[in-house]
């Protein structure tokens, strides 16, 4: 790392887990890096490479790590590499923040969870996401 604050310590650095990527938090994520890069902090977005290509987080100065939606061993293992050197991870949506708390299961990083919209559902599934809810939850 060469690039240091003016007093002696390394830029933080932030990674924002985006999942499906809905326009709205796709435009959040893309305003939030932007915001960040500004006030000196490293940016790193995790989301799917349409994402960066229809949101341009790379235009706005962060990095882009493609991580697919999707919660198989790979794509965690991709998002936990991504999150290595984080000092504080945001996660945006119910399945980013659960991919998110997979990947950083046995470490200490700070997690901050953004859910725009309220994942809606009846039944089985119903009470699937309300106990991924509660994990989340737990976990930020």
């Amino acid at each position: 790392m060469s690039s240091h604050s003016p007093h002696g310590q390394s830029p933080l650095r932030t990674v924002q887990v985006l999942g499906g990527g809905n326009a709205g938090s796709s435009a959040h994520v893309r305003s939030l890096a932007a915001g960040l890069v500004a006030r000196g902090v490293r940016v790193t977005v995790c989301a799917p490479a349409e994402a960066d290509q229809a949101y341009g987080f790379t235009d706005a100065g962060a990095a882009h790590v493609h991580v697919p939606r999707s919660s198989d061993p790979g794509a965690v293992a991709a998002l936990r590499a991504a999150c290595a050197d984080a000092d504080l991870v945001h996660a945006h949506g119910l399945h980013a923040s659960f991919r998110a708390v997979l990947a950083l299961s046995g470490r200490r990083t700070p997690l901050v969870v953004t859910w725009h919209s309220r994942a809606r559902a009846e039944g089985a599934r119903a009470h699937l996401l309300r106990l991924l809810e509660r994990r989340v939850a737990k976990a930020a």
